[in-house]
């Protein structure tokens, strides 16, 4: 199938997502804080700022932590809503970035540029999934801007990268992408009992967190041990992504409503509010 038949048919799922609307409920649903979006190229064709905000209004999500590559898609979310949209500056130009992005002098030029624009509340997400790939000197020249200028890390790493990145300076904060995608509870509690300044985001986790929809008792206890730590988040890395936009935010409502209701509506919205005050 080519792209335009393609654009074609997942444009048609989204209007018929819309045009649905949520499911009806006997109580209002759980605020949400998406706290990992991404608005890149490939979807302004499919899905326009406005739709977008259609999307997160159907789904009860009252802010958005939002990158995109390039960094243009978020600043178009944020001139059409700057109360729901927190821009963070991702640092790929291109997806050919997404590589080496750490090793490159002019990917940290570029940072700088943008970091000039003073509308950022953050950078990333980023990824650093090559072994020492947080070592390098653009890195550390990286998380020195961050700390000097008090903006969150959004890192997608594996748990050395993080302890890596304190090393070099213990005052940054950092939002883990998807508690390390497959990271174990034990392991993602070890990090937040020794990193303060750590927060973790559960996008892409929901079948980990509630194999068959049951919320699983190891995460659980997690979850209770550091509800101040988590938020939730769908990654919309890919078009296919925004038309089951809805559905992800439900799929997390799900084992949401399986915690204490103070529990839940911290992850659901109020620690991402309080790291990102308005």
């Amino acid at each position: 199938m080519n792209t335009s038949r393609l654009t074609a048919k997942l444009g048609a799922l989204l209007l018929i997502v819309i045009a649905s609307g949520s499911a009806v409920s006997d109580e209002a649903p759980l605020p949400v804080f998406d706290t990992h979006v991404h608005y890149s190229q490939d979807a302004w064709s499919l899905v326009n700022p406005e739709t977008v905000m259609e999307l997160m209004e159907q789904a009860g999500v009252v802010r958005a932590l939002v990158s995109s590559t390039p960094d243009e898609g978020t600043l178009m979310l944020h001139r059409q809503d700057a109360s729901r949209i927190v821009p963070i500056l991702r640092p790929y130009r291109s997806p050919s970035d997404m590589g080496d992005w750490f090793r490159s002098a002019e990917v940290l030029a570029y940072i700088e540029e943008r970091l000039a624009r003073h509308v950022y509340r953050g950078i990333g997400e980023f990824h650093l999934l090559e072994r020492g790939a947080a070592k390098t000197d653009q890195v550390a020249r990286l998380v020195q801007k961050a700390a000097n200028r008090d903006l969150l890390l959004h890192v997608h790493s594996d748990d050395d990268a993080i302890h890596d990145l304190f090393a070099i300076e213990t005052k940054i904060r950092i939002l883990w992408a998807h508690a390390g995608m497959s990271a174990s509870p034990a392991v993602v509690g070890e990090l937040l009992d020794r990193y303060p300044r750590l927060w973790t985001e559960l996008s892409l986790r929901a079948d980990d967190i509630a194999p068959g929809g049951l919320l699983d008792a190891t995460w659980r206890a997690l979850f209770l041990r550091h509800s101040d730590r988590f938020m939730i988040g769908t990654d919309t890395w890919s078009t296919f992504r925004w038309p089951s936009y809805v559905n992800l935010i439900d799929e997390h409502r799900a084992w949401l409503r399986q915690l204490p209701a103070s529990v839940a509506e911290k992850i659901a919205h109020g620690n991402a509010s309080r790291l990102f005050p308005q």
